[in-house]
């Protein structure tokens, strides 16, 4: 279900370049990664998959970035979720490790104009 809704979101929006099967596996694993619990989210132990610098889910989160670059904010819902905070002026926020570092997308009129990430910097 979450394919072919991706697929036919990519396709009706004229987006084919944006290579959607890796797209759409990027986001499926980026979806089940989100829920594994690590140090900085979910309280739970050190998970190098979700929690180490360089680690799966960073990253599968770099990734996204650059390919959802310039694409509508349904291309980002249907590929990432709901974001895991939204701020005043449209800015979407993923998690990478709670909200010590973030992955985020400023959108405006449905388009995302700008990609970046907020790292604490330890």
């Amino acid at each position: 279900m979450f394919f072919r809704r991706l697929i036919f979101t990519l396709l009706a929006t004229g987006l084919a370049w944006a290579k959607p099967d890796k797209l759409a596996s990027l986001g499926q694993e980026y979806q089940e990664l989100r829920k594994q619990p690590g140090h900085f989210s979910g309280g739970g132990e050190w998970n190098a998959a979700v929690d180490k610098w360089g680690g799966r889910k960073h990253e599968v989160m770099v990734e996204l970035g650059e390919l959802l670059k310039g694409q509508s904010t349904e291309v980002l819902l249907a590929t990432m979720g709901e974001p895991d905070r939204r701020s005043p002026g449209e800015r979407w926020i993923y998690y990478w490790r709670g909200g010590h570092d973030y992955l985020f997308f400023d959108c405006r009129g449905g388009k995302i104009v700008n990609v970046d990430w907020w790292m604490a910097g330890e």
